[in-house]
């Protein structure tokens, strides 16, 4: 059975369970500093589908994380469970490796309607945004990680997050497009599809890389291959340290740093990924 009380205590959530805006920021953030965006089931072996009891399974019971139809997928369910408007939409991720887009579905995200207004929400992007964002655009987002904006074309839509070197006092910043989405409603089975492709194409970085990363106060920790990096931020400005890991410490620090406890071995991954033959 799935159960509203066990999926609070899984994010560290003791509020009012209302749904209210503060609610629905208050969820959201918890959600991410405590549900890591991970690769893991992939490498270990292990089929994901999109079966909402067993999402719950994993994630709640079993004290994992997942990629975005995962997170995302379970995080709508609970979203309507207390009371919001929720429809699923669908995006496509701009791979940071290829700097190509993703094929259509790539990319599952939220959008709550809540006093008349529309708010993206996203518990399954890495180094996305932390609080809802208003569907706005131009719409300028600033967290303790980092600055995003919302930027509109016609149907579709980008996120975009401010880069910067990491040092202080460059004036020189971009902003980079991490995903396009439109605003058309989709069923979590229309993500079946891709679902499959991100667990077995060579063109997936979640089959190219072993990775796991989690939301901090101020910054994030990510496993990678064979790597741990730490990122520390105070506003748009970040520092990285990278440390190499032996294999024989990757269970231990998926353990003690990212609360995972592995059920079958894992086969660490960090290898480049192939250009996908089609531009979407």
């Amino acid at each position: 059975m799935m159960n509203v009380a066990s999926y609070m205590k899984r994010i560290g959530y003791n509020g009012t369970c209302e749904p209210t805006w503060k609610t629905l920021q208050q969820i959201h953030k918890q959600h991410l500093l405590s549900v890591p965006f991970e690769t893991i089931s992939i490498h270990c072996g292990e089929r994901i589908t999109l079966d909402l009891q067993l999402l719950y399974n994993k994630i709640v019971l079993q004290h994992r994380g997942g990629f975005c139809f995962e997170l995302n997928g379970l995080f709508s369910w609970l979203l309507r469970e207390l009371g919001f408007q929720v429809i699923l939409i669908s995006g496509q991720v701009r791979n940071r490796f290829t700097k190509r887009y993703g094929p259509p579905n790539d990319h599952l995200i939220l959008l709550v309607e809540l006093d008349g207004q529309k708010w993206l929400c996203d518990v399954g992007f890495g180094e996305g945004f932390r609080s809802p964002f208003l569907l706005r655009s131009n719409e300028k987002q600033v967290e303790e990680h980092g600055s995003f904006r919302l930027s509109q074309d016609g149907d579709t839509w980008y996120l975009e997050k401010l880069s910067k070197p990491l040092a202080h006092g460059n004036e020189n910043a971009i902003w980079t497009t991490l995903y396009k989405f439109t605003l058309a409603s989709h069923h979590l089975e229309d993500f079946n599809a891709m679902c499959n492709y991100h667990q077995t194409s060579q063109s997936s970085i979640m089959v190219c890389k072993s990775f796991c990363s989690l939301h901090l106060p101020n910054g994030m920790i990510t496993y990678i291959g064979r790597k741990l990096i730490v990122t520390q931020c105070a506003g748009e400005f970040c520092t990285k340290t990278q440390s190499e890991l032996e294999e024989s410490e990757i269970p231990k620090i998926l353990q003690e740093r990212f609360g995972i406890t592995l059920t079958n071995p894992l086969i660490p991954k960090d290898m480049d990924i192939v250009h996908p033959p089609t531009e979407w």
